[in-house]
């Protein structure tokens, strides 16, 4: 009859026999799965329906707030729009190049996706 401190000595035992056999059969199941992962993040959300909706500038953030975090990304415009209508405000980024003022009233695109989310950019000028 075992005793419980020799059940445990026999685990410890097991444990520090077989640590690099798991260690490696967990790695080698790992790859595969590690495989899929970009194609299971892949999401099938096409826009469906586009709208045009106008708003108004409520506030410009340059992006990003530190430059030496932007590595090939580069500076750009987010802008607070409240939408007309629903009074909601929603978040847009835009190019440096084609700034929006604070106030002005704009013509965005609100585009529905498959999956029922809502996106909106600025229409092109």
């Amino acid at each position: 009859m075992a005793t419980a401190f020799s059940l445990k000595n026999r685990l410890l035992l097991f444990q520090a026999e077989y640590r690099d056999a798991v260690i490696g059969v967990t790695f080698f199941c790992a790859l595969p799965l590690a495989a899929l992962i970009p194609i299971a993040m892949k999401q099938d959300n096409p826009v469906v329906a586009t709208q045009r909706v106008m708003g108004t500038v409520e506030y410009v953030r340059l992006m990003p707030i530190n430059p030496k975090m932007a590595a090939g990304r580069g500076l750009y415009y987010t802008y607070d729009v409240r939408l007309d209508g629903s009074n909601a405000v929603t978040s847009i980024d835009d190019e440096v190049g084609m700034p929006h003022l604070v106030g002005s009233v704009i013509p965005i695109e609100r585009q529905h996706h498959k999956r029922g989310g809502d996106t909106y950019r600025f229409l092109n000028r």
